[in-house]
């Protein structure tokens, strides 16, 4: 072989080895935590948590398996039909490995909380737990805002293939855009209406700190006065014995919603509460905690609260 015969077949052996290490490069996606996930094609199988699975089915990606727990609400996938995906149930920190591995999934999606440094699914989800051997793990961020959080499983759809600009797509989106309008506007409409948000059990009230909660978060800056309780630092929750519940003087008392109407009627069967000016007004509504990851749920609890304000008197003066 001469030397320019040579040479041709060596540039074509380079171009094959760029091209081969192109391909293996093809799909890559960095999460919330810093940890960059590449794969040689993009991923086809995909399991998520149920937060995730409903954050990422609103934009056309099908995961093939959920896998779910007591941490998460019903509520997040309400909105979706799961025929055909298999739904892996389980105590908090009771997934197994090998209940996932036989969905043989190309990628894992689930949440990653950064007050905790943890992951949805248990102890051992992350990057660096047990199930990072069944396949690579993807955790979008919970919290900040839960616009924030949407926009994200929509920069993962869009990597996934998805199309934001489908005509379906673009009408949530929008629809969600006048409900949240017409929130602030309500907020504005109503000045000096203060809200708590709780949850409620036969022993205490759990008073909400809205640096925790990304739904409460985004209220608090789209015009809504939300109380800031007490709360030890990086702590979720300030708990006060129904004694002291009516500590905070609140016009709206919104309680977490992710088990029902359970924790209304905690409320209503609970004598003490009847000295919070908002439950003695019957200015009570429901607080949609950490579960939305939908436009379309978002709309939809936007306007039953916007409702809830634009109907509130201010009791607390």
């Amino acid at each position: 072989m001469n030397r320019l015969m040579k040479s041709g077949a060596l540039a074509l052996v380079a171009a094959a080895l760029c091209a081969s290490v192109a391909i293996a490069q093809e799909w890559s996606f960095t999460d919330a935590a810093g940890n960059t996930v590449t794969l040689d094609n993009p991923p086809e199988r995909i399991v998520a948590f149920s937060s995730s699975a409903a954050g990422l089915m609103q934009f056309g990606i099908e995961p093939v398996g959920v896998f779910t727990d007591e941490s998460a609400s019903d509520k997040s996938l309400a909105e979706f039909e799961l025929d055909g995906i298999e739904v892996i149930r389980t105590a908090w920190n009771q997934l197994q490995p090998e209940s996932l591995l036989a969905l043989d999934p190309d990628l894992i999606v689930t949440e990653w909380w950064p007050r905790t440094d943890g992951y949805s699914g248990g102890d051992q989800m992350g990057p660096e737990g047990q199930f990072a051997s069944v396949a690579p793990i993807i955790g979008i961020e919970q919290g900040g805002s839960v616009l924030e959080i949407i926009e994200r499983y929509g920069a993962l759809a869009e990597a996934l293939g998805a199309d934001l600009n489908a005509p379906e797509i673009v009408a949530d989106r929008e629809a969600f855009e006048t409900a949240r309008a017409a929130f602030a506007e309500a907020a504005a409409a109503n000045p000096g209406l203060k809200v708590m948000a709780a949850y409620a059990s036969e022993d205490s009230l759990m008073v909400a700190a809205p640096s925790g909660s990304a739904e409460l978060q985004d209220f608090t800056n789209w015009g809504l006065d939300v109380v800031v309780p007490d709360a030890p630092e990086g702590e979720y929750w300030s708990v006060l014995s129904w004694e002291n519940a009516d500590i905070y003087r609140t016009d709206v008392l919104l309680l977490d919603d992710r088990s029902g109407d359970d924790m209304r009627a905690t409320v209503d069967a609970q004598p003490l509460a009847a000295r919070m000016p908002s439950v003695a007004a019957g200015q009570v509504g429901d607080w949609p905690a950490w579960w939305i990851r939908t436009y379309g749920s978002y709309t939809a609890e936007l306007e039953e609260l916007t409702a809830l304000i634009e109907s509130a008197e201010v009791v607390t003066e």
